[in-house]
């Protein structure tokens, strides 16, 4: 899909991209993005009511995604704010923000994060980055025109060891190559090639982060 094509497939599933932001976003920007809308559409599914915002009350009134990695309490950025029936706990879905490895304290990107709305709390008030325990899933997104190499492999592997395997996903629009699927197959992490809006690989993540977001709901 192309900036057009991924921006269309956005503001249909979610509202308008801020002028400025949709002038500026590249296509692999956009392609985050897209997968927000993935997210959001599990925990719909998980029964949660999703709200998207920059200040955690109110609407957004036009969306503006981070374009490079950030620190969550830094920035107006729009995120997802998800409550759910019968439950005090909500989550947030966020792009490009630093979440610190529970055991290292080293702080790693992520391109999606979807966490636990009292972790990202802490995190604004005392400005410190949210610790992987408050985390829910995490996606590594990699918008190559082919097959992520085995560095890559090996590089999200050591994220998913560092944030937790079962949490991390690796996805990309391409093909994946034999040596990158038996390389990820072998582990915990799991890897969405040829994932595009509207695709079946999308909607198999949508599935995996519903559950995700399922247990979560359900663990004490």
């Amino acid at each position: 899909m192309n900036k057009a094509d991924l921006v269309l497939a956005i503001e249909q599933a979610i509202g308008a991209l801020q002028p400025v932001y949709r002038g500026n976003a590249d296509e692999s920007d956009l392609y985050e993005a897209s997968l927000l809308v993935v997210c959001l559409d599990a925990a719909r599914a998980a029964g949660g009511t999703a709200l998207l915002t920059q200040d955690g009350r109110n609407p957004a009134s036009a969306l503006r995604f981070r374009r490079a990695p950030g620190n969550l309490w830094s920035g107006d950025f729009t995120h997802v704010l998800a409550s759910f029936p019968g439950t005090q706990k909500r989550l947030e879905i966020h792009l490009g923000v630093f979440v610190a490895a529970t055991t290292s304290k080293v702080a790693h990107e992520c391109d999606v994060a979807i966490l636990d709305h009292q972790e990202a709390e802490r995190s604004r008030r005392a400005m410190v980055h949210p610790r992987s325990r408050g985390l829910v899933a995490a996606i590594e997104a990699k918008h190559y025109a082919a097959s992520p190499g085995l560095g890559v492999g090996r590089g999200f592997l050591g994220l998913a060891q560092e944030l937790g395997g079962k949490k991390c996903s690796l996805v990309f629009p391409s093909q994946s190559s034999t040596t990158l699927g038996a390389l990820i197959a072998k582990k915990d992490s799991e890897a969405y090639p040829q994932l595009l809006p509207g695709t079946t690989a999308a909607d198999r993540l949508r599935s995996k982060l519903d559950q995700a977001i399922r247990n979560w709901k359900d663990r004490l």
